[in-house]
């Protein structure tokens, strides 16, 4: 599942945290670029992970909507790029992320 089909689901806060949206560096560079532009304290900080591609909690999209923490960018995103987005579950994700010498 992409990004675009799972904004068409239109699912819970319950369901969304227990995904995780999947990008490359350029969709980060973007995603960057435009939360550059913003005056807003609230911007989506992707984590990266062992496999070069970064990380966003899909629960995020709750606040997408009108009035919601990151509308304002998420309005400035070309929904074109949505697709290529990748949904995977928080597990999958979990497991890609990377292990702090203090946790090793």
């Amino acid at each position: 599942m992409n990004l675009q089909e799972l904004i068409q689901q239109n699912k819970s806060y319950e369901e969304l945290k227990d995904l995780a949206l999947v990008f490359d560096s350029n969709l980060k560079n973007v995603l960057e670029a435009t939360q550059a532009t913003l005056q807003s304290k609230h911007q989506a900080a992707p984590v990266e992970l062992t496999d070069g591609r970064f990380m966003l909690c899909a629960d995020l999209l709750t606040e997408v909507g009108p009035g919601g923490l990151y509308s304002q960018g998420f309005g400035l995103l070309d929904t074109d790029l949505f697709s290529q987005v990748s949904v995977i579950s928080m597990e999958e994700a979990s497991a890609l992320l990377p292990v702090s010498s203090e946790e090793a």
